[in-house]
């Protein structure tokens, strides 16, 4: 994540929360924060706009 900001030109994060089972990304001026969830299966989302990993390409 870290990489893949500072490559797009992006603010790095204030601060970087390693959890259990995310790590959270937290810009405080901004008040925006990213968490990215470390559990091992990828299945849909029930958020709005939720997907599913087929269609998702790296």
């Amino acid at each position: 994540m870290l990489a893949l900001l500072e490559d797009s030109g992006l603010p790095l994060p204030d601060e970087v929360e390693y959890g259990t089972h995310c790590v959270r990304f937290l810009w405080l001026d901004r008040k925006v924060a990213v968490v990215v969830d470390l559990d091992e299966e990828f299945g849909e989302s029930d958020a709005n706009g939720g997907h599913t990993r087929e269609g998702i390409t790296a």
